[in-house]
Parts: structure tokens; sequence; C-alpha cells
């Protein structure tokens, strides 16, 4: 062979050698993170739908949610469930008031309109009543007519009797008109609730009902019976957190510490701001009464955050936390704690909406703390 084959050869068999035997392929470049909160159009599956209400719900998008509720509502006028959820989201959001109008302009069957109207007007006239106490919290003292709300519950019946969010909603607001639920309400539950729910279709529609029966039956003193219903509107609906909320008010009530405690937690994770709000307050009261303190002031500045608000503003936070934080510091030997205390109780005592009987208790607390 000529020395310059030779040569050539031995360069090619020794390039040969040095190239790797398998080439790593080009990394591929990491798919871009994907915003579940970013905009997006809306499923056209209900079921899709309504789970990206949800999402939006979480990422504290209320209007988008809304305009989700809207959509859906759109496509089915005659769906008296969606017509309640909308109303009912649209009252947590504090957007009520504002989707009134659009709802007059939907094309909605008898029905939903009288679902919608009822939901609203007793969601709004259940937060009345909340604001007072035990002795002002009667029909008419409320700053709600008890009338137009009669007249909104028996349309909704008239022309959704066999509606389960109609007949939870009439037997809401029975419960809290009547002085006494085991006149009208417990009746209800009994001779039209339960055969309704024997036979229903619809899982969410029957644990809202099974909820409100047994709120029912908490009030009539029935609490082994209201235990039974709780229990079955979570089992239908494990996502029902004001169900859970409600239960776990009425074991609070009935000294059951450890099980409201359970429950609380449990709607602590619910995707409406209102309901955590709700289950965090609870929380608090609930841990206080089982003398944790920390656990406590931990749940009521949760509390606070799930509003938005900052316990450095007492002046901006509802008077049920300010009393009940308020309370809970000045009980310490922690000057800081005690000095929050102070600004926390003052501003329960110079606020309108507070309960009588808790600014007396305010006012005692402040002079000991040399107020």
């Amino acid at each position: 062979m000529p020395r310059a084959s030779l040569l050539c050869a031995l360069l090619l068999a020794c390039a040969h050698q040095a190239a790797p035997a398998d080439s790593a392929p080009p990394t591929a470049p990491a798919p871009a993170e994907v915003d579940p909160c970013a905009a997006a159009p809306v499923p056209g599956d209900s079921t899709k739908a309504l789970a990206r209400a949800d999402v939006l719900l979480r990422c504290g998008d209320d209007a988008g949610a809304l305009a989700v509720r809207f959509a859906l509502l759109r496509r089915d006028y005659g769906s008296t469930a969606r017509a309640y959820a909308l109303a009912m989201l649209a009252h947590e959001s504090g957007q009520g008031p504002e989707f009134d109008a659009t709802v007059a302009d939907l094309p909605l069957t008898a029905a939903a309109r009288a679902v919608y109207r009822l939901a609203r007007d007793v969601s709004n006239y259940l937060d009345a009543v909340a604001r007072l106490s035990e002795e002002a919290g009667k029909p008419g003292e409320a700053g709600v007519d008890g009338s137009i709300l009669a007249r909104d519950v028996a349309a909704a019946l008239a022309v959704a009797g066999e509606d389960p969010y109609a007949l939870s909603l009439a037997l809401r607001f029975t419960a809290v008109h009547d002085n006494d639920p085991r006149e009208r309400a417990a009746p209800i539950c009994r001779d039209r609730a339960d055969p309704l729910l024997s036979r229903l279709r619809d899982r969410e529609g029957a644990a809202v009902l099974a909820g409100a029966c047994g709120r029912i039956a908490f009030h009539s003193g029935e609490p082994i019976d209201g235990r039974r219903r709780f229990a079955r509107a979570l089992e239908l609906s494990p996502r029902d957190h004001a169900a859970a909320i409600a239960w776990a008010a009425a074991e609070l009530a009935a000294g059951n510490l450890r099980e409201a405690l359970r429950l609380y937690e449990l709607a602590a994770g619910a995707p409406s701001p209102r309901l955590r709000y709700a289950a965090f307050l609870g929380l608090g009261v609930t841990h206080a009464r089982r003398h944790e303190r920390d656990a406590a002031e931990a749940a009521y500045r949760s509390a606070a955050a799930v509003r938005g608000l900052d316990t450095a503003a007492p002046d901006r936070l509802p008077p049920e936390l300010s009393f009940n934080l308020g309370a809970l510091l000045a009980d310490t030997n922690d000057p800081a704690a005690r000095t929050e205390a102070r600004g926390l109780l003052r501003a329960y005592v110079a606020d309108p909406r507070a309960d009588d009987r808790r600014r007396l208790r305010a006012r005692i607390l402040l002079r000991e703390l040399g107020d």
C-alpha cells in the first residue's frame, strides 16, 4: 500500500474511534408552566366548566367564576341548580347586586328565576340575622322585609316544588323565621324533603337538602337525627363545606369540641373565601375553648388573611373577629399582645355593628388592661 494511502487509512480509523458510540440526543426544552389562573375559554362540557369555576374561585377570581356560571345558565335556561349556585356565588363574592340586572335579562324559566331570587334574598336575610344578638335576631328586626321573603318562598315552591335547592332555601328561611322550627320546618323535612331525597338523582342537590334538614334537626333539639342528616350530606357531596361548617357550629354549641374541630378543619379547604373565613373563625373559637391559645390565635389571623385584612388595622376587621382575637390577646402577660388587644377591643366598642353584651365585656377587658 502506498505510504500516503496508509496514512489516510490510519487517520480515518482514529477519527472513527474518537467519535462517541451513541451521541446523546439534544435536550428538549422544558414545557412552559401552565398558569391555571390565566384567562381561558369556558369549556364546552358542563362538568369541566364547573371545575373551571372552582379553579377560578381558588385563584381569587370571583368575577371569572361568576362568568362561567352565567355561561352555563345561558346554555340551560331551565337549570334551577345553576341559578341557585349563581346566586350563592354572587352573594359570597359580594357582587350580588351587580348581577341582578344581568340575571333579569336572561330568558330563564320561572323555576330558575324563582330559585335565584329566593337564594339571593335568603342569603341576605341570614347575613343580617347573623349580625344581631340572640335577643335582637328576630324577623323584622334584621333590616329585611319578611313579607318579601315569604313571597319568594311561596313563588319558588309553587314553580319548583320538587327542586331540592328551592326546598332547602325555604327550610332555611322558615327555620330562622319561626321561633320554634318544630312547628313548620321539621314537618317539612319529614313530609316533603325525605320523600324527595329518596328519589333524587342529583347528588349535589340531595346534599344541600340533607344539610338543610340537618340544621333543622339540631335546632329542634334532635342532635342524633341532625348528625345523621349532616353525615348523609357529606357522604353525597364531600365538598359541601357549608354543611360542614353548619354541622361544626352545632357540635360547638353542644360542647363536642373534638368533632367541631374536625369539621372546621375540613371546611378550611373550601374554595370560597367566605366559607374559609367562617371555618377559620370557628377554628379559633374551638381552639380557645380547648385552651389552645396559640392555635386559636393562628386561626383568627388566618381568618383575617382570608379576607385580605391585617390585624394591625383593627378598625377594618369584622366585629366578631376583633372581639374574639382581642379577648384572646387580653388574657396574656405579653406587653405587645396586650397592646394589640387594646386596639382590637377599642375598635369593637366603636363598631356600630357590635353586640351590646359583647361591647360591655370588651369595656370590662379594656379596664382590666388599664385603658
